[in-house]
């Protein structure tokens, strides 16, 4: 996951999008950071274990230096003392952000089991292009998520799908292959066409083409108990849990006068 992250973050910085993005490891922790004006809210830490704690606050060092928004982490079930440690640096439970994961080996072809739409890979630049703009408008995104999400998916070695019904895409997605593991991302439909399957039939197209490039396994994202959650466990993806913690500052919470 944390490689798809550094490919978005090479991205961005060479479109040129405003701020810094940067994403290092510090003694077998994973931190993405960036100033970017409104995507704040991907400066995150993984691979934090109890035995790593002690390298956190130099990576807190880091961003502190960058004067970056606060940073999210997310962790396997904390031990006591790790929560503990948590909350010495400033640090409060979060919301949960599970992470699928499914073995592809035994796959070979997935049925897309949706029979009013049809999938197609997004492969000239007029494709690209319309690719693009559905994405950016299935996540109703925000200008500065919107620059961010076209760099990230116009990398090299993405890969681009979009679902149609008729004539017209309704919703997009994509996957990149990092270290025989498929990362997706980039799923998103048009208000109009959500509860369609369109997004059904984009996870099991984009599962069969990861297979048939010889990924080894998928991984993803999804929030705690949404639709996204649901339809990862029904094609086969187990879900595990990872708790969310966030870095609070004494001015957080407090209005101004």
């Amino acid at each position: 996951m944390h490689d798809r992250s550094r490919v978005a973050f090479a991205a961005a910085s060479r479109a040129g999008l405003p701020g810094r993005f940067c994403a290092f490891e510090h003694k077998g922790l994973l931190a993405l950071l960036t100033t970017s004006p409104g995507l704040g809210f991907l400066n995150s830490v993984s691979g934090l274990t109890e035995e790593s704690l002690g390298a956190l606050p130099g990576v807190i060092a880091v961003f502190a230096t960058a004067n970056a928004p606060a940073l999210s982490l997310a962790t396997g079930e904390p031990t006591i003392a790790m929560g503990h440690g948590l909350r010495r640096l400033g640090f409060v439970p979060a919301q949960r952000r599970p992470v699928g994961t499914v073995d592809l080996l035994p796959l070979h072809a997935i049925p897309a089991d949706v029979h009013d739409l049809r999938v197609t890979e997004a492969r000239t630049e007029d494709e690209k292009g319309l690719f693009l703009d559905t994405l950016a408008a299935g996540y109703s995104a925000s200008a500065e998520l919107g620059r961010f999400l076209r760099c990230e998916h116009s990398a090299p070695g993405m890969r681009r799908f979009l679902a149609w019904q008729g004539d017209r895409p309704v919703a997009a997605a994509a996957f990149s292959v990092h270290r025989n593991v498929a990362v997706l991302g980039g799923a998103a439909t048009l208000p109009a066409a959500r509860r369609s399957g369109a997004q059904t039939a984009l996870l099991r197209h984009r599962l069969s083409q990861a297979a048939a490039v010889g990924a080894e396994s998928a991984a993803v994202t999804a929030a705690p108990q949404s639709a996204s959650a649901r339809n990862l466990a029904r094609v086969g993806f187990k879900m595990l849990r990872r708790y969310g913690w966030q870095q609070h500052h004494e001015s957080d919470g407090q209005s101004g006068q």
